[in-house]
């Protein structure tokens, strides 16, 4: 699917939390949450003729971002058919946000590993600003 359809978001903005990915990605959030293990809801998981599903999770690259993101743009090649848990997902509510935009990581293992001991007091907390702002 053209990720540049007049279904899309063209900045990258989520629709759902009004997240301004773009201006994310420019903040340093290295596009983790594309990177987060997403399991799919029954209802979206794809059935084979045993009845069972193939793949409860999201597909992921080996580079360990979701087979869904467009390297080129940053943007979802699959926008309006997103799962839900991605339609509902507000990075700003995430732990993983602060240690991702004050450390660099190569995988998502290395950034849960990073969390562990980071301290990064809630005055400091960067937020992701919302569309329009």
């Amino acid at each position: 699917m053209d990720s540049q359809n007049s279904d899309t978001n063209p900045k990258g903005w989520s629709d759902c939390v009004g997240v301004d990915c773009d201006t994310g990605r420019k903040m340093g959030c290295q596009t983790f949450c594309c990177r987060l293990l997403v399991r799919l809801d029954p209802d979206q998981c794809i059935y084979g003729k045993n009845g069972k599903s193939s793949n409860r999770f999201i597909e992921k690259s080996p580079d360990g971002y979701c087979v869904n993101l467009d390297r080129t743009t940053y943007l979802c090649r699959i926008w309006s058919e997103r799962s839900r848990v991605c339609r509902g997902y507000d990075c700003n509510s995430d732990f993983l946000l602060q240690v991702a935009v004050r450390h660099k990581f190569k995988n998502l293992a290395e950034l849960v590993k990073l969390s562990i001991t980071a301290y990064i007091p809630k005055e400091t907390y960067v937020k992701i600003p919302g569309i329009g702002g």
